[in-house]
């Protein structure tokens, strides 16, 4: 997930936005006696166009509706799109047509191929039929263009790198340059399909779901210049459909879906562990100054927040309201917007 400035210091908590807030939050379990969760602010999302020329831009994508706010909740530039757009802290990219937009002016750009998204901080489009990728400069202007013998099941990225799992249970690895860094085939299952994948910050790091009977979870580590396995572990999920991982920043951990919960592996293998918590799908960030990683998890049309000390210990878990479009973490605030709103909470360590 992308770490995208410092939150201030100081913590003004206005006795309006509290009552707001406590209307979306109710507290599943206690946080632990280190930990407050502090509301912030709470805005109605206005309608507008123009620029957002604000500085400490956060980029938000709900629906149709998309568009760039400050971290006091000051709202710069809320638009909609028909498929919504997808937004990163310098510009934006509409789906119909595809287009690039800029931030600051929002003037548009060069008209893309595909379908644009946002990974690792790096513009890229799909082709229609599955098989290749587009990478483009921050002016919209193709830098790369790469082709995989089949379909793309998975897809991860991180500066420098991007990654790509396809049907047919290959792992194939992009350089910057748009060449082929490494590629890798995990066997071991009777039908292999690369399900989920995801990239360390540093790109030093893999990690893949692999495979149909048996399912494995393996991590790759950068070795010279080709990726070898460093750790795995055979799993008792036999999922048929994307399975979410996340690296939780630098701390050596990778998180993966599980039928009990969410599991915590360690990059070497020495730990497996478990938070209980049921999920979908889920966003995972930590706050490296605290050691205290955050986690939304997705469960149908439920969402919770969890706050736990890496590698497992719970601190403590908020329920997030039903109609949640969108959310994003930086360091120990908590942004997500509902119905009409954005909100903010901060988690301060006591």
């Amino acid at each position: 997930m992308d770490d995208n400035g410092r939150r201030g210091t100081t913590i003004t908590v206005l006795v309006t936005s509290f009552a707001l807030l406590v209307y979306f939050f109710a507290f599943a379990q206690p946080l632990a006696q280190e930990l407050t969760a502090m509301p912030r602010w709470v805005v109605d999302l206005p309608g507008g166009h123009g620029p957002a020329t604000g500085d400490g831009r956060i980029p938000f994508s709900a629906g149709d509706r998309f568009g760039y706010y400050a971290e006091d909740g000051s709202v710069f530039f809320m638009d909609a799109a028909p498929g919504g757009a997808a937004v990163s802290e310098r510009s934006w990219a509409t789906m119909s047509p595809p287009r690039l937009h800029r931030a600051d002016t929002g003037a548009a750009g060069a008209t893309l191929e595909g379908l644009p998204f946002f990974s690792g901080g790096q513009l890229y489009s799909g082709l229609a039929d599955g098989t290749g990728l587009n990478a483009y400069d921050r002016d919209g202007a193709l830098m790369w263009s790469y082709r995989f013998p089949v379909q793309l099941s998975a897809f991860a990225s991180a500066p420098g790198l991007a990654v790509g799992g396809t049907v047919d249970g290959w792992i194939e690895g992009i350089d910057a340059n748009g060449a082929t860094a490494f590629t890798f085939s995990p066997g071991g299952s009777r039908l292999p399909v690369i399900l989920g994948l995801a990239v360390s910050p540093t790109a030093e790091w893999v990690a893949a779901v692999a495979g149909l009977d048996r399912q494995r979870l393996l991590v790759l580590g950068r070795g010279g210049t080709d990726y070898r396995v460093a750790s795995h572990r055979y799993l008792d999920s036999d999922y048929r459909s994307p399975v979410p991982l996340a690296f939780l920043g630098d701390e050596g951990y990778v998180l993966y879906m599980r039928p009990d919960g969410i599991g915590v592996w360690s990059l070497d293998g020495s730990v497996d562990g478990l938070l209980p918590v049921k999920a979908d799908d889920f966003q995972a960030a930590v706050d490296r100054d605290g050691g205290v990683a955050y986690l939304v998890a997705r469960t149908g049309g439920d969402s919770e927040l969890v706050a736990f000390r890496p590698p497992s210990r719970i601190l403590g878990r908020i329920r997030l309201p039903a109609d949640l479009q969108y959310l994003y973490l930086q360091r120990s605030s908590v942004y997500f917007c509902a119905a009409d709103r954005l909100a903010r909470i901060d988690f301060r360590r006591e």
